[in-house]
């Protein structure tokens, strides 16, 4: 069995970052991705505020290019299965086990899994999920054409993902807990000009009902406590992410208790000589494609320069 120099967990854009800047410093790799290239980045329809590119792009263009530039510099392997444990994690040279039976070895790891949506946890989510309560407009939006809908969320997610509802829908009610959004103000403009949208602020979802399916939902005000029952067809959720590091509570590396990776910022590096993590795993206050791009550039650096050490 050959030892490779480096293994990316994730195919986001951190992890494709990784894999170039690796790729250029003719490093023996590897980049082990659960489903397909993109990661979270593939739940939206465009990217408007990538540096590059002045008109807005399909996130499945942005993401091919990604990896078509990854590639271009680097011999190394693309291999698609999940991770399930690192065993010898401390020791020089490392084990990643996937679920599909197979073990490689590896003297570094770069850890940019990314996250997965959080649930809302309110009552009749998950008896109605896929039977109108969903977590990606861009997967579900079409079947909503000329419906009526309600978008949970107060960041840029929410914001981005009920504008690419407006092409299919009637009306979305947004619904946020708060007074103020967490999304930059451009986002809020380009969703209420369309027209289509009603804020019910102040207020979160009590329960989501239906036979079948979705019919209504029941939406309590925080402020007041009062609760009004709000006929629609679907519900999308958009209230965050939870880090995909299930696998790593048992393998010492430090993480917070939201599961969220604790690194050196300037290195990527872990509490754990050799091990490095970019992207949404980690622990930091702004989740953008532009900053794991960059954080997926550090740690490959830092990992050839551990390399170059050993």
């Amino acid at each position: 069995m050959s030892v490779y120099d480096s293994i990316i967990i994730g195919g986001g854009p951190a992890g494709l970052s990784a894999m170039l800047y690796l790729g250029r410093a003719l490093t023996n790799s590897l980049l082990i991705e659960k489903k397909g290239a993109g990661g979270q980045m593939m739940s939206t329809d465009t990217v408007e505020n990538y540096l590059g590119f002045p008109e807005e792009i399909s996130s499945f263009e942005l993401v091919a290019k990604m990896q078509q530039h990854a590639e271009k510099f680097s011999k190394n392997e693309i291999v698609y299965d999940e991770v399930i444990k690192i065993e010898n994690i401390k020791e020089k040279i490392k084990k990643v086990i996937t679920a599909d039976g197979k073990t490689y070895e590896t003297k570094t790891i770069i850890l940019a899994m990314g996250g997965f949506a959080k649930k809302l946890g309110t009552k009749g989510e998950d008896t109605f999920s896929a039977k109108g309560v969903s977590y990606c407009a861009t997967c579900d939006g079409a079947f909503y054409r000329n419906k009526t809908v309600a978008v949970v969320g107060g960041g840029n997610s929410a914001f981005d993902e009920a504008y690419f509802l407006t092409r299919f829908v009637n009306k979305i009610y947004l619904v946020h807990r708060r007074k103020e959004f967490r999304a930059e103000p451009i986002n809020v403009k380009h969703l209420t000009d369309t027209g289509k949208v009603e804020y019910v602020l102040d207020s979160v979802i009590d329960e989501i009902c239906g036979d079948s399916k979705v019919t209504s939902i029941k939406i309590k005000n925080v402020a007041d406590g009062s609760i009004h029952e709000q006929a629609l067809d679907g519900v999308f959720i958009f209230v965050g992410q939870e880090p995909a590091t299930h696998f790593l509570k048992d393998t010492g590396i430090e993480l917070k208790e939201s599961g969220h990776i604790v690194t050196n910022m300037s290195t990527m590096e872990t509490n754990i000589e050799g091990v490095f993590a970019c992207g949404d795993s980690v622990f930091k206050p702004i989740r953008q494609v532009a900053n794991a791009v960059g954080e997926g550039a550090v740690a490959a650096v830092s990992a050839t320069n551990y390399l170059n050490k050993a």
